[in-house]
Order: structure tokens, then sequence, then C-alpha cells
């Protein structure tokens, strides 16, 4: 009980005052992806990152147009190198370095989108409290959008866009605050002396950084992370918690039966972007959705209940105090992870250093079979409390969908908008042509398209 007061006191005083532009911790260890609109690019790394003695070390892997590659680099911005390091073969390359050094940080002109909890604020261990932001990259080279933590200022995410790329997402987890190798920001014994550098080789910045090795797409990842422009009781407790966790190893698990919270809708075609509030009731199979956005550039707004055991599905339109009543003729899907689900890991949103700088995920991918054909999934929830997070829904026709799950609740906080209104009670049922929502992720691109 003592934890969960503190939390809400946390949680409280943050909410009391608006949060502001933040610097993270000046050292940080951590790892990454960082992914492409196009498809092109999928890479992960290990990073260190050193703002004392601006040194950052990434250690990455990763495909690029289909054929795989490993990149070891090193920048020394105080001497204006860049090593290319390969361990196996024990070989070396030093550059100059032509940047100057940018902490992770959110820009002081930083525009502050929203404050949300990723999973559940219903639960110690169920959510992880973000402030994002929004603004403009230098020199009018596009647009980002940064997530951190509120306690602690550690980088969640980063999504940019440019004429030239389209968005490119990074994503960071298992953040610790600290180095944990310090001898990985030092170049390698067999690594030229400080004083020999390759005087032919132009000076590197970050959109030319890896232009000769497989184009200047992947120094995206370096870019990224650039401009990311004290109760112990309860620490101990998170520890806890965690190696718990970590000892038995994640399962497939079913999302608590009663919901409420909120998602956004994307699709890889940028056709799609849609906000939503949802109350979840698996007990009785019912969801309702209220939601608006934007489908080619057209706006549009969409109440929808879903009651599946009485196969009936309700367009609701207050404004005008009109109902469409059509056949929902699919089985209810509750939200879950199935039991053929693979896992693809699992890791710290935010940072393990402190709490309230991190919540704990499980990662899983497979198939369904959908009457369009077979579906690929990648879904993300909570270790404690099996809260979504995200999902990315593919098919070869629609590309990815992907939704983001926040500000969720356990239970139901307005029952009543899970029956329908008063003037709905006597429409008829209308017959509609055309294939229903398969699942409770492709319900809305269903649904609007």
């Amino acid at each position: 009980m003592r934890v969960l007061v503190a939390l809400t006191c946390l949680l409280a005083a943050c909410l009391a005052k608006k949060p502001h532009p933040c610097y993270s911790p000046p050292l940080l260890t951590g790892a990454l992806t960082v992914s492409t609109q196009n498809e092109k690019l999928w890479t992960f790394a290990r990073y260190l990152y050193d703002a004392l003695g601006q040194r950052v070390r990434l250690m990455e892997l990763g495909t690029y147009e289909n054929k795989s590659f490993t990149y070891d680099v090193l920048l020394l911005y105080r001497e204006a190198a860049m090593y290319e390091i390969n361990s196996t073969n024990r070989t070396c390359k030093k550059s100059p370095l032509k940047a100057d050094f940018q902490p992770l940080a959110i820009p002081k002109d930083a525009a502050l989108l929203g404050q949300v909890v990723v999973g559940s604020s219903s639960g110690p261990g169920e959510g992880l409290l973000v402030n994002t932001w929004g603004g403009d990259l230098p020199n009018k080279g596009g647009k980002y959008m940064s997530t951190v933590t509120e306690f602690g200022c550690i980088p969640v995410s980063t999504v940019t866009h440019t004429d030239q790329f389209g968005w490119v997402v990074t994503s960071f987890f298992n953040n610790v605050i600290g180095i944990d190798d310090p001898g990985q920001l030092n170049p390698p014994d067999f690594c030229p002396n400080k004083d020999t550098m390759d005087s032919d080789v132009e000076p590197k910045d970050f959109l030319s950084l890896f232009l000769n090795k497989r184009s200047d797409l992947c120094d995206i990842a370096l870019y990224l992370l650039q401009r990311q422009t004290s109760n112990m009781r309860a620490l101990v407790q998170l520890v806890c918690l965690s190696v718990g966790c970590l000892a038995q190893g994640p399962q497939q698990c079913t999302s608590p039966p009663l919901l409420t919270g909120s998602l956004s809708i994307s699709t890889q075609s940028e056709k799609l972007m849609a906000f939503a509030k949802y109350s979840y009731d698996a007990l009785r199979q019912r969801i309702r959705l209220r939601e608006f956005g934007s489908y080619n550039n057209k706006s549009f707004h969409l109440d929808v209940l879903l009651l599946y055991r009485l196969g009936v599905m309700y367009k609701i339109n207050y404004r005008t105090r009109t109902c469409c009543k059509k056949p929902l003729n699919v089985d209810f899907h509750p939200l879950a992870i199935p039991q053929n689900a693979s896992l693809l890991g699992q890791a710290v949103l935010g940072s393990s250093s402190g709490p309230g700088q991190g919540v704990l995920v499980n990662t899983w991918e497979g198939e369904l079979n959908t009457r369009r054909g077979t579906a690929k999934y990648v879904s993300t929830v909570t270790e404690f409390g099996c809260v979504p997070v995200s999902t990315l829904f593919h098919t070869n026709r629609s590309g990815w969908v992907v939704t983001s799950f926040f500000n969720n609740v356990l239970g139901l906080e307005d029952p009543g908008q899970l029956i329908p209104p008063s003037f709905c009670k006597t429409v008829q049922l209308k017959e509609e042509d055309g294939e229903e929502p398969d699942t409770f992720f492709s319900l809305f691109k269903n649904t609007l398209l």
C-alpha cells in the first residue's frame, strides 16, 4: 500500500505542474531501434552516451534493402574524431568528425504535445508517465516528435519526418543511468593514435556519416540520438518484482476484462491517422470507440458500439441523434497475446534506474488468418497486468498499421457508454455488403476504409 500511495503522490505532484523541456542524464547506457517508413532500413544498436566527455559509442546490426550489416562506431567530439571499429579482425579507421556535440535533451523551443501514461496507472509496475514534444528540425530539415519520461527525462522514442526519408522511428529501451563499461568509450589499442588521421577523408557530419557505407539512411540512428533535443522501499520492491519476472520468463497473457483508455492509429501510407477513446468489456463482449482523425486529408468523426453477443454494430451520431444499426457477424476476440505467439523480447521502456522512470514490457509476434488472407502482428504489453502498449498489424494490401494504447485504467469509467442510446432503440437492422472487422486491431481500418 505504501508503494501505491507513494506512486500516487508522485503522479499528483507531477500533474500539479506543467512539464518543461529537460535534459537527459549525462551518462546513459541502453539500446535503440531505428526503422524507416519505406521499410528499407531496420537497425538495432547498443549505445553508450557520455555528455560529460562528449563521447558516444554505437554498436549496431540490421538490414538495409534486405541486406544485413554490422557497424561499430565511436564518436569523440572534443577530438573531432570518429573511429569505425572492427573488433573481429582488429582493424580501425579514424576519420574527422565535423559536428558539434548535441546533448540528449528536449529543445527549449519545443512545444508540449501532451502527457500520457504508457500502459496503465491502475497499479505499480503497469505504467510509465511520459511527455511528448514536437518541433522543427534545424535548417527547416523537417519535423520531429520526441517522447521522454516525466521522471528522469529518459528518452523513449523519437519520430522525425523529412521529404527525403519520410517517417523515421527511433525507439529507446533498456536504458540505465551510468556507463556499464567505460572502456567502450576509449579507442581500442589497435586503432590509430590520436595524432594520426586520414587527411584525404572529407570530414563527416551526421547526414554524410554512412554515405560510403550503405547510404546515408543508416546515419539516422546517430542523428536522432543526438537530436533528442527517493522512496527506497518502492525502488527495492520494483527491483524484486523485476527479478521475479525475469526468473520465470514471460508467458502469453490476457489483458484485464474491463479497460478504459485512449489509442492512436496510423498507417504506413500516411492515409489514415486517428485518435480514439475506447471502453472495453470482455465479460459481456462489448466495445465502444469514439474517434476522430483524417483519411486522405479529409477529417472524420466516428462513434461505434459493438455488441458481439447480439451480433450488432451501432454507428452513433449524437449531434443529429441518429443511429445506424448493422449486423456484426464475427466472434469476439479479447485483448490477449495468442497462445501460438512467439516472444521477441523483454525490455524496459525508459529506465530501470529509479522509481517512475520505466515500465517492463514484453513484445510478441505471430500471424493471423483473416478473410483477406494472412496478416502479421507484433504486440507489446506490460509484464505486470498485460496492459496493451502497442500493436503493429501488417497485410500485403494495407502495409503496416500501428496502434498505440495509452492512459489505460482498469475498469469502466462510464458503463452507460456500452449501452445503445435511447434514440437507437427503434432503429431497424440494416444489411450491408462487405466484410466486417476480423480482430480488435483491424477493426478501425476495416470500419473506416
